[in-house]
């Protein structure tokens, strides 16, 4: 539900992982249409067979000097404030370079021991430990996961017993670690819900899933009796001698982490995980993980019959393009042989690794930015050779884009600049659609631009008058403006829409919310309080949290609609200070989660933010009584 990591559809394009987190109170059609794809790259990608050769044997001072002189420029078109830059000759690294600011408040410069967030760089990684394990004997790469687990530690991974309702058990009970870090076992990536979402047989097509690579981790910690942080700093950072790294936070960071910059390239708050994910949280830096992309060329620390089965093509993931999946790394087959590739997107961090394992290269770049994605190919082609297809693939935009040059506008001229979309869209028709303009208007909220995105929407509902999803997302822009009665008009209307249909339950209670807003703020706060909270895949859950008296302090519980916390779930630690409310409580979601609430009482509404306490994930969450 909470703790997610969604870079294939979700964070493809104009992907905003970070944003929906953030976002406080979009429309259910928001959220789920900017998680689902954003925006389309349209840009046609070349044959495999036409890929330029490598410069593996070019001569280095001559490629290192021309990127000491693209660098600088490209990272100036794209925003890029910070980057990290890594290659790989012969198996050893041979030249490495730092660029730009880790936060463009402070100014200060990125170093060689500037830590950034790898995101999904981190899947391959753990892989390559899952890999040791399989040479030890302690893993066997084709018995099914769940008969490595008590059966509690299933239910308690899965939130429910293995007989539940609709559950395809018998999926479950097939998938593999083959399967899991090939991204074939029908896992989720953000999907989330009561029995937990299996998608398709496992082993029958290709889906990228961090769901997987969470459910592996549980058993290889259970396998080895340590938390895997602890059994990657023994097995991997340390014997490959990555002393900056770290599968969570190091309270070191705290002086040398760059700060990631959202599509306005606004620094954000440092994310510090507390508990490993396999498929996302480390901490690294390009030299760091350079020593990793060595150890696979050189095959250190494993055997060599299991380093060939690793980097093996296991399945197909997009066979025209000569796109497939080993374990753990994407594969790429082209004019310059078999290569191994993994993107990283955290939204605000955006990162590319590619190497080619018979000519022995590689190169590896990390960026503090939500555009480093944008300037992939062009790093890739000056730096290593060869293209970048498995990044073509994946649609982000290039740094150059004209959407890109129109969000800078609207920035910099304000709601005026909106003008231009009539133009653009004819221009570029396959480019500006609803949802994009939609995303955008999200950003602009998120950072409390709330003119902006409401100009945005403003115009998209001029252009849909019958339509009731851009009504809904209009009357959430007046919310985020602090403005109920526009928003009331806006919703009222959505109601009433003859297109686009919305969701009337959640329509109907937000005007029950904003009628709320304007009653007394109740001196007892005991009785149910309903509303939504946000969760940080994109979904909008109906939850009901019931307070009452308990001697001079208050007890309650929760439940929600989509089943992730389950029913009776008691709050605890609550505390009341003016009109000022905090709880917590625990759901069984991927294993467990400690949820921590902060809400603020307005009238007889409360509004605010729950918070992973462990992952340091958060969301909005609004409620009025009843």
């Amino acid at each position: 539900m909470i703790f997610s990591h969604r870079p294939a559809a979700a964070l493809r394009r104009f992907a905003l992982a970070t944003v929906l987190a953030a976002a406080a109170a979009l429309p259910l059609l928001l959220l789920t249409s900017c998680a689902r794809t954003g925006v389309r790259s349209a840009r046609i990608i070349p044959s495999p067979d036409s890929a330029p050769p490598l410069l593996a044997s070019a001569d280095l001072v001559d490629v290192t000097a021309d990127l000491r002189n693209l660098v600088p420029s490209l990272m100036s078109k794209a925003r890029i404030p910070g980057l990290q830059i890594a290659l790989v000759r012969d198996g050893r690294t041979v030249w490495r370079d730092n660029y730009g600011v880790r936060d463009t408040r402070t100014r200060s410069a990125v170093r060689d021991d500037t830590i950034f967030e790898a995101a999904s760089l981190t899947k391959p990684f753990f892989a390559y430990y899952v890999m040791k394990l399989v040479d030890q004997g302690r893993l066997d790469l084709d018995k099914p996961l769940a008969g490595y687990l008590p059966a509690e530690d299933v239910v308690k991974f899965l939130g429910h017993p293995l007989d539940e309702k609709d559950f395809h058990r018998e999926w479950f009970e097939k998938a593999t670690a083959r399967q899991v870090l090939s991204h074939s076992a029908g896992f989720p990536h953000g999907e989330s819900g009561k029995p937990y979402p299996l998608l398709f047989e496992p082993g029958t097509k290709w889906k990228y899933s961090s769901g997987g690579y969470l459910f592996l981790q549980r058993v290889v910690e259970h396998l080895q009796g340590a938390p895997l942080d602890r059994l990657m700093q023994k097995e991997v950072l340390d014997p490959l001698g990555m002393t900056r790294s770290s599968m969570v936070w190091k309270p070191d960071y705290e002086a040398v982490m760059a700060a990631g910059h959202g599509l306005l390239g606004r620094p954000e708050a440092f994310r510090k995980r507390t508990t490993a994910h396999a498929a996302a949280t480390l901490y690294t830096t390009a030299d760091d993980y350079a020593k990793f992309l060595c150890a696979v060329l050189n095959g250190e620390g494993i055997a060599a019959e299991t380093l060939k089965t690793m980097i093996a093509p296991q399945i197909d993931k997009d066979k025209p393009l000569g796109l497939g999946w080993s374990l753990g790394f994407g594969t790429q087959a082209d004019a310059n042989g078999l290569s191994l590739w993994q993107w990283g997107d955290y939204g605000i961090f955006r990162n590319f690794a590619i190497l080619y394992p018979e000519a022995r290269c590689g190169v590896v770049y990390l960026t503090n930015s939500f555009y480093g994605l944008g300037v992939c190919p062009d790093l890739v082609a000056h730096s290593l050779g060869g293209r970048a297809m498995g990044s073509l693939s994946l649609d982000y935009l290039p740094y150059d884009s004209p959407l890109y040059k129109f969000v800078r506008h609207v920035e910099e001229r304000g709601p005026i600049a909106v003008g231009e979309l009539k133009a653009l869209k004819k221009e570029y028709p396959d480019l500006v659609d609803r949802e994009w303009i939609s995303t955008i208007a999200e950003c602009f909220l998120k950072e409390n631009i709330a003119p902006h995105a409401l100009a945005l929407l403003e115009y998209d509902l001029k252009e849909n008058p019958r339509s009731g999803s851009a009504a809904l997302a209009v009357a959430e822009a007046y919310m985020k403006m602090n403005d109920p009665g526009q928003a009331r008009r806006r919703f009222e209307r959505a109601l009433k829409a003859a297109k686009d249909p919305v969701d009337k339950t959640f329509v109907r209670w937000r005007l029950d919310y904003i009628a709320a807003l304007g009653k007394p703020v109740p001196a007892d706060i005991t009785g149910e309080w309903a509303g939504r909270l946000w969760t940080n895949d994109g979904q909008v859950d109906a939850v009901t949290v019931a307070l009452k008296r308990s001697g001079d302090a208050y007890e309650g519980t929760a439940v929600d609609t989509l089943k992730l916390i389950p029913e009776g779930t008691a709050l605890v630690d609550i505390v009341r200070t003016g009109n000022k409310l905090s709880f917590g409580f625990k759901i069984p979601i991927e294993g467990g989660m400690t949820i921590r609430v902060e809400l603020a009482l307005q009238g007889q509404t409360m509004k605010g933010r729950w918070t992973d306490s462990a992952g340091g994930n958060s969301g909005a969450i609004e409620l009025a009584l009843r």
